[in-house]
């Protein structure tokens, strides 16, 4: 019984010295502030209307009391989430004090801008005629086995996206041999459709249901682009430079064996050829090609099929076909010289042809790439080169093209960084013609706008939000608006339908509210909104006059009539 006794009195000292502890502990523990974060987003614009989100945390999980100064003069007792709108135009710094009552409070402050960005819309002064938006390729890329079409691809592009441009390229092995002696007799039997060749990237039959189909689903205009002649024709029997590198080398007015060129004695026989492809498109497909490029990238000699020319013999065979275009009335436009990266390697491309009276008369469109100079790497040139492009053919009433473009990150940031440079091209380069590299293959990467399985980037997004609301023959008008706000803007109007369609793209991390003047406006515009969140998402409506919501980095087509 005395033992039971000593050991109940010993459970008792320990259980009091435990409490003891414990109570020890906690007076000595120290109670930490909250952490709070705040943040603020547009929701409205007429009012001005802002959604504050308070985020906190407490390590003590003590009650927390949420303070709010609207920065207007309105103080209240509230909660982590709240909304207000204001009655003026102005800046405010709006302040959040958050108190666990034990400590004292944490202010957190944000600004908020309830001033409406200006836009002024004059249908009166205009620019250039628009011919179109659209992209190079298939399904998956020629040199793969395909597949190169499908029913749901082809609405994808024609009626989802809205492209109207195609941009295909005459297969090297168009010609694999020789039709005939005469270039001046096409034996349209002896090209090459069906039959695959060694070295060469794909046959013609791979392209024409695609075409086929393309056409079928109301496809605007079709392009092509040579990037060899056939081997034969060249002064070093290949398609490309023979090396697994790629070079800009010199061109050689006295060709060796070492040098990638068109064999000058072969320019009336690739005249030939462009003449037999033109017409077997027509004869396969039921299409006109709307236009051909002579030569893409002539400064590069590359390990895939290429050519190397420079300004004068770019001009002499632009002559050439261009003598042979006339002869056989085809309507086909020609554009050059689609080259890249350096302003006066692109000028010594071009000018000889502009320079020569005849062959300026063949050369309906000036054509570039935005690439640097490695071919490869996504280039936006800044707004004074794009100016000094198209002031070589303007006064010669010849049209600025952007025919190839690639390498933008496969994320948000590469879909703001592809519509900034087709705003700055359009804007100051008054590019009539914005065309990707590739439309798809069968990986999603920057080197396409979707994969053969369907998967659509964001850059297909932000494209969406030009190629499917401007369309060919909109006429791009004046917008006046303040550089300072990182609001780039385009306007245009469509005589065939009476539309105007303005794309906004908001380069900043805070939303704008954004409002319209100008005579002649529809009185509604439907808003469509590509962000990080959405791809090309249709929004309520706006009214011309109102104010209304532009959302941080992010870009917005307005379409009404």
């Amino acid at each position: 019984m005395i033992e039971n006794i000593k050991y109940d009195v010993m459970i008792c000292c320990l259980l009091i010295m435990l409490v003891s502890c414990n109570k020890s502990s906690a007076e000595n523990k120290t109670n930490t502030k909250p952490q709070v974060s705040l943040t603020a987003e547009m929701t409205s614009a007429s009012p001005v209307t802002y959604r504050f989100t308070a985020t906190a945390s407490d390590a003590d999980s003590d009650p927390l009391e949420y303070n709010w100064n609207f920065g207007e003069g309105t103080t209240k007792k509230g909660g982590p989430d709240e909304t207000f709108s204001y009655p003026l135009a102005d800046i405010y710094q709006v302040k959040l004090s958050v108190s666990d009552k034990v400590n004292s409070p944490v202010e957190v402050s944000v600004q908020v801008n309830t001033r409406a960005v200006e836009i002024s819309i004059d249908k009166n002064t205009k620019y250039q005629t628009m011919d179109g938006f659209g992209g190079f390729g298939a399904k998956d890329v020629y040199w793969s086995s395909g597949p190169f079409t499908s029913a749901a691809f082809v609405n994808d592009l024609i009626n989802d996206l809205g492209l109207t441009i195609l941009r295909d390229d005459i297969p090297t092995n168009f010609e694999i041999v020789n039709d005939n002696d005469d270039p001046n007799v096409t034996d349209l039997t002896k090209y090459n459709i069906n039959a695959s060749s060694p070295g060469n990237d794909g046959k013609l039959a791979d392209h024409l249901q695609y075409l086929k189909d393309m056409q079928a689903a109301g496809l605007n205009k079709m392009v092509a682009s040579v990037w060899s002649g056939p081997a034969w024709m060249k002064t070093n029997g290949k398609i490309n430079n023979g090396t697994t590198q790629n070079s800009a080398p010199n061109y050689n007015p006295s060709p060796t064996a070492a040098d990638n060129q068109l064999r000058v004695d072969m320019y009336e026989e690739f005249a030939e050829m462009c003449v037999a492809y033109i017409r077997i498109i027509k004869q396969e497909t039921g299409i006109d090609v709307y236009a051909l490029s002579i030569q893409n990238e002539p400064r590069f000699s590359q390990y895939y099929a290429s050519t190397v020319y420079n300004g004068n013999a770019l001009r002499d065979l632009l002559k050439v076909v261009g003598r042979r275009f006339k002869k056989e009335n085809i309507s086909t436009k020609l554009f050059l010289p689609e080259d890249i990266g350096y302003l006066d390697g692109v000028s010594g491309m071009i000018q000889p042809t502009l320079n020569d009276d005849e062959a300026r008369g063949y050369a309906d469109i000036i054509a570039v790439h935005g690439y640097e100079l490695d071919g490869y790497t996504a280039n936006s040139p800044e707004a004074q080169t794009w100016q000094t492009m198209y002031s070589w053919g303007a006064k010669y009433g010849k049209p600025l093209w952007m025919t190839e473009t690639s390498g933008y990150k496969n994320d948000w940031s590469g879909a703001m960084a592809l519509a900034k440079a087709m705003y700055t091209a359009i804007k100051f380069g008054n590019s009539s013609a914005w065309l990707y590299w590739s439309l798809s293959t069968s990986k999603l990467d920057e080197y396409c706008l979707m994969s053969s399985a369907g998967e659509k980037s964001k850059r297909y997004f932000v494209s969406k939000n030009f190629y499917k609301y401007v369309r060919p023959g909109a006429v791009r008008i004046k917008a006046d608006i303040s550089e300072t706000e990182k609001l780039y803007t385009l306007a245009f109007t469509d005589p065939s339908d009476q539309s105007t369609t303005i794309v906004l793209i908001n380069d900043t991390e805070a939303s704008k509210a954004v409002q319209l003047s100008g005579a002649g406006l529809p009185a509604s515009l439907k808003k469509i909104t590509s962000s990080a969140t959405d791809n090309c998402k249709e929004d309520d409506d706006i009214e011309s006059g109102k104010a209304f919501v532009v959302k941080a980095n992010s870009v917005v087509t307005l379409k009404g009539k």
